[in-house]
């Protein structure tokens, strides 16, 4: 269980129409079973596509979170590295060498990534909604979550930021940035 995990199919549902009265609720369904995890580990698996590359690179790991915010991404492979985030501190520490600090507010791609990924685990939509332009489709057992950045500086490098789940359960998340790179993660229960 958790947050994340459980795959899920996602049916593209404007907010419009019959439909409108309906989707309130089933986000704000979603929202509360999100913001009742406590805490979620689960694997990943990434796929990064970047212009700069020939080829797509492929990481894994593990994700975790804990209410209140703190995120930790355990890459696996190809290389060993580990990223804790927690309030507006970003820290990296790769197998070998010295942890690099990173204030997240001076990052603007970082920031809108890691606001929308937290408020989306803690199931706070008012804080969703002050950064982004919300869109959500689906049923509380199928649902996708689309995030836009509000802020013209966080704008200006990522696009969108999608979620896709089933109840508290997220599969995937996917990040479009402006320049055409994106990261789609799949997640999957962590068996270990």
């Amino acid at each position: 269980g958790g947050p994340f995990a459980r795959a899920a199919r996602a049916c593209r549902v404007g907010l419009a129409g019959a439909g409108e009265a309906a989707q309130p609720s089933a986000l704000a369904r979603v929202m509360g079973r999100l913001s009742a995890v406590k805490a979620s580990t689960v694997r990943f698996t990434e796929i990064r596509r970047v212009a700069a590359l020939s080829r797509p690179l492929e990481l894994s790991g593990r994700l975790s979170y804990v209410r209140g915010g703190r995120i930790e991404k355990d890459v696996e492979a190809p290389y060993r590295e580990r990223t804790s985030i927690d309030g507006d501190t970003m820290v990296v520490k790769p197998a070998r060498g010295e942890p690099r600090r990173y204030a997240l507010r001076g990052n603007p791609a970082a920031w809108a990534f890691v606001e929308g990924l937290r408020a989306t685990l803690g199931g706070d939509l008012a804080t969703l909604e002050r950064y982004y332009r919300v869109s959500f489709s689906g049923r509380v057992d199928e649902w996708t979550l689309e995030l836009a950045p509000r802020d013209e500086e966080m704008a200006r490098y990522v696009e969108t930021i999608a979620f896709r789940g089933s109840g508290a359960d997220i599969s995937s998340i996917r990040v479009d940035e402006t320049g055409g790179n994106s990261s789609p993660m799949t997640l999957r229960p962590d068996s270990s």
